[in-house]
C-alpha cells in the first residue's frame, strides 16, 4: 500500500464503508467524491448537481429525472466540495472499489462523458463496472490495465465535454454503476447508421447498462448485502422475454452468476430484465422454438415499474406486449441479434 493511499484511508475514516469485523458485506466500498455528506445521511442537494438554477436538485439522480420525465439518467452527477480561486473543482475523484482499469478516454471531444474512466471490479459477484466522467484530468499511472484500489485517487473533477457546454459553474463527477451487455459491441455498431466513430470499444454507453448508485450504497452502508448479487436479487422485475436463438451470450461467460445454461438442446431464453432494462438473470429455455414463432415474446410485464414516460422496455397494442426499442436493443447487444 502506498503513502499516498494510506493518506486516502485516513482522510475517508469519517465516512469510508468498510465495516470492521462484519460478516457482511465481503467488499469494501467507497464514495467517489470527498463529500462526506451521503454517508452522514443528509439529502439531495447536499451532493448533487443539479442540472440548471431553476432545476431541482433530484435532477442529478438517477433514473427518469430530466425533461419532466421523458429523459433518463444513467447515474449521478455529484458536485465538489472545493474549488480553486477561479472557480474550478478541484475534487479528486476516487475508485468505488478494487478493480481494474478497463476504459481511458483522455480526450474531451470523444465523448459527450468528456475525458471519462471505466474500471471492472471482477472481484465481486457479479463483476461490476464503474464509469467516471467528466474529468478534468486523469491521474498519472492510470491507463487500461492498471490495477486500482478502493478509494485510490484516480482524476481529478471537471466539466469536460462533447456536443454540449457544461458551465465551470456546474462542474461535476457523473458516476455509474452497472453491467455491461457484450464483448462484440463493435459488430453490432457497425450494422447499425451511427455517423460518427466508435471510440470506446466495448465501453461506449450504448453497451452499460446502469443500477441506482443511491440505492446501491445505502444497500451496503444498511448493512442489507454482502455482494452486488444480493442487491441485484432484490431488484423488481420489469419483464420477463423469451429470446430465440441457439448460442450462449457472452453475457452469460462473463456474469455466471445471472447465468443458467443447464438445458444445452433449447433454442430459446428466458431473459428478466429489472428496472431500466439492467438484465437480472437469463435463462436457457426447454422450450425449442419453430420458424413461425417470434424471435422475441413478452411473457411477463410489470406496468407498476414502467409509469415513468421514459426508458420504457415494452409497447401494447391491444392485449399484446411487444419490445420497445429500446428492449430491442439490449436484446441485440446481448445475443447478437
Amino acid at each position: 500500500m502506498t503513502k499516498n493511499f494510506k493518506k486516502i484511508i485516513f482522510i475517508f475514516s469519517g465516512f469510508f464503508f468498510f465495516l470492521h469485523g462484519a460478516q457482511i458485506p465481503e467488499f469494501k466500498l467507497s464514495w467517489p467524491t470527498p463529500n462526506p455528506a451521503f454517508a452522514k445521511g443528509l439529502g439531495y442537494s447536499t451532493f448533487l448537481q443539479k442540472t440548471g438554477p431553476e432545476k431541482s436538485f433530484s435532477s442529478g439522480a438517477f433514473g427518469c429525472v430530466r425533461n419532466n420525465g421523458y429523459k433518463f439518467h444513467e447515474g449521478l452527477d455529484l458536485y465538489p466540495v472545493k474549488r480553486d480561486k477561479k472557480g474550478k473543482a478541484i475534487d479528486l475523484i476516487y475508485s468505488a472499489m478494487d478493480g481494474v482499469v478497463s476504459h481511458v478516454n483522455s480526450v474531451a471531444s470523444y465523448s459527450a462523458y468528456g475525458k471519462y474512466i471505466v474500471i471492472e471490479h471482477t472481484s465481486v459477484t457479479p463483476s461490476l463496472y464503474s464509469l467516471y466522467a467528466h474529468l478534468y484530468s486523469i491521474a498519472d499511472g492510470i491507463k487500461i490495465g492498471t490495477k486500482v484500489k478502493v478509494a485510490q485517487t484516480i482524476g481529478q473533477m471537471g466539466n469536460t465535454s462533447s456536443g454540449y457546454h457544461i458551465p465551470l459553474s456546474r462542474s461535476h463527477l457523473h458516476f455509474e454503476i452497472g453491467l455491461r451487455l457484450t464483448d462484440q459491441f463493435q459488430k453490432w455498431y457497425d450494422k447499425k447508421s451511427f455517423r460518427t466513430k466508435n471510440r470506446h470499444g466495448n465501453f461506449s454507453g450504448f453497451n452499460l447498462v446502469g443500477l441506482d448508485p443511491i440505492e446501491f450504497f445505502a444497500s451496503y452502508k444498511q448493512k442489507s448485502i454482502s455482494s452486488p448479487i444480493d442487491f441485484l436479487n432484490k431488484l423488481p422485475v420489469t419483464v420477463v422475454a423469451r429470446v430465440k436463438s441457439s448460442k450462449v451470450p457472452d453475457f452469460a461467460l462473463r456474469y455466471p452468476s445471472l447465468c443458467e445454461v443447464k438445458n444445452k438442446a433449447g433454442n430459446s431464453w428466458d431473459v428478466t430484465f429489472g428496472p431500466y432494462g439492467i438484465p437480472l438473470k437469463i435463462v436457457r429455455s426447454t422450450e425449442n422454438l419453430t420458424t413461425r414463432q417470434k424471435d422475441i415474446e413478452i411473457l411477463k410485464f410489470n406496468s407498476e415499474t414502467q409509469k415513468k414516460p421514459c426508458r420504457r422496455l415494452v409497447t401494447q397494442k391491444g392485449s399484446i406486449y411487444y419490445p420497445s426499442e429500446q428492449l430491442q436493443t439490449y436484446i441485440e447487444l446481448l445475443f447478437g441479434v
